[in-house]
Formats: structure tokens, sequence, C-alpha cells
């Protein structure tokens, strides 16, 4: 009776971990925030609601001596001479490599919502989204990414079961730094 049960909860345990794998997306494996610190152009993205009108849209991540990141979104609404906009925020690292939790207004979920799928070895591109695999942004330390480096993001993507019909590129041809 006892080797029926843990075999119950070995296939139970088993299906729980397919499950986990099959719901949620992967993260990086590894992720010095140290290099990814710094701006960053936001290249495509899935356009949340919260970004409504975005153009010329950055994202600037501060390492501060706690281990935590201080975060400044920007953008200009509608045009690229539009309004500037600005939100801050902080990121705070979990236990989980490639997952934080970002906080902005105060409010800390009881989740990590800032998952980064991938990073370019050089830390020159990455790809941010959540548990849920929407939002999507796309990431690079320059305005624009070559068309067959998104083409391979976005296959990598689609691979993965991300909804990648519903990225847009971000309008980051001239705007002012």
């Amino acid at each position: 009776m006892r080797e029926f049960i843990f075999s119950v909860f070995a296939v139970l345990s088993l299906s729980a971990t397919a499950a986990h794998a099959a719901i949620f997306p992967s993260v990086v494996k590894s992720l010095d925030l140290s290099s990814y610190a710094g701006k960053w152009y936001q290249v495509a993205s899935t356009n949340p609601f919260f970004q409504k009108d975005c153009v010329c849209a950055t994202a600037t991540y501060t390492l501060q001596t706690d281990g935590n990141i201080n975060v400044v979104n920007t953008c200009r609404k509608g045009t690229v001479d539009g309004e500037l906009s600005s939100v801050e925020g902080v990121a705070y690292p979990t236990s989980k490599v490639g997952k934080l939790n970002v906080v902005f207004g105060g409010v800390r979920l009881p989740f990590s919502n800032y998952w980064v799928i991938e990073v370019a070895e050089d830390y020159s591109y990455a790809v941010v989204s959540s548990p849920l695999r929407t939002p999507i942004w796309v990431l690079s330390r320059t305005p624009s990414l070559p068309n067959e480096t998104l083409a391979g993001i976005y296959s990598r993507l689609e691979a993965a079961g991300f909804p990648i019909g519903s990225i847009k590129p971000t309008l980051q041809e001239g705007c002012v730094d």
C-alpha cells in the first residue's frame, strides 16, 4: 500500500511539474542584474493599456546598493514631440532567476510580474513578459534591431506559445533622447 501511495504522489508531482511548464513560460536560466541595468529602448510590444498611444518608449534600470532596481519608464504620447510621460518604480529580485516583482505606486503584488524570457548573451536585447505570456516587450540597447534578430525572437516566442500576432513595433525613429 505504501508503494502505491508513493507512486500516486510521484505521478501527481510529475503531472503538476508538466502542467506548470505548459501553463507558464520559461525564463532565462541566468541573469546578471549589473549587465541588465541601464537604458533599454522598447522596439516592440503588445501595447498594454497603460502604454496607450506611447511612442519613443524607454526603460532605465538602475541597480541599487540593496540589490533592488530603480525603474524609470518613459514615453511620448502620440508623436515623437508629444507630451512626455514618465513613471517610476522599483523592481525586487525574487528567489527565482529571471523573475522580478516590479512595483509602481507602492502596491507590491504577491507574485513576480516581470519575467525575463530571453536576453542576448551580450545583453544587447531582451524579451520580457509575465506569467500569463502577455504583455510582451522586446527591448534593445539601440532604438532598433536587425530584421533577422526580430524574426528569430518572434519565432522563439511563437514556439513557446506567446501571442506574437499582437506584438506591434514601437516608433523610435525621430525620437530625441
